[in-house]
């Protein structure tokens, strides 16, 4: 699976705000719940499981919260940014804006890994955290996203 296939418009969620991680997966599990006919309580319950493990921050203000869940048939990728960061556990102890949400099916554990994979490599390249964070239409963020995937070959 490539992660730029896994980038919709309809799941990148911008201007958000959230005082904690637990409204910001909230947030985001609202949407997603929507669209895929879920109950967002069973989304953010599996995303804040998968926190209990370890924290998902990966520092410079973005965090990759996934998890797996029963009833999904393909693996889901949102994109969350926040006006103002929240803290969320990160290596760096610095606050999280901007999200990927991972949600896979739990038949999926390569794909799951793969895509997990190609976000943290994306989100190595400097100039594209920046694009993210300057980006001002979920166009631009999906731009700079599927961009920065060709490059990398995902």
């Amino acid at each position: 699976m490539k992660l730029k296939q896994l980038i919709r418009p309809d799941r990148v969620l911008l201007n958000l705000s959230a005082r904690d991680a637990t409204e910001a997966l909230g947030r985001v599990a609202e949407t997603l719940g929507e669209q895929l006919g879920i109950d967002p309580g069973r989304i953010l319950d599996a995303l804040q499981e998968r926190e209990k493990l370890g924290s998902t921050g990966v520092g410079d203000g973005f965090a990759i919260p996934h998890c797996k869940l029963q009833g999904l048939s393909e693996i889901v990728v949102a994109i969350a940014r926040f006006e103002e960061g929240f803290p969320f556990a990160s290596p760096d102890g610095g606050p999280v804006r901007l999200m990927f949400v991972v949600l896979s099916p739990p038949d999926q554990p390569a794909s799951h890994l793969q895509v997990l994979s190609q976000i943290a490599r994306v989100l190595k390249r400097k100039e594209l955290r920046r694009r993210l964070m300057e980006a001002a239409t979920v166009e631009e963020v999906v731009e700079a996203i599927q961009g920065a995937a060709e490059h990398e070959g995902l």
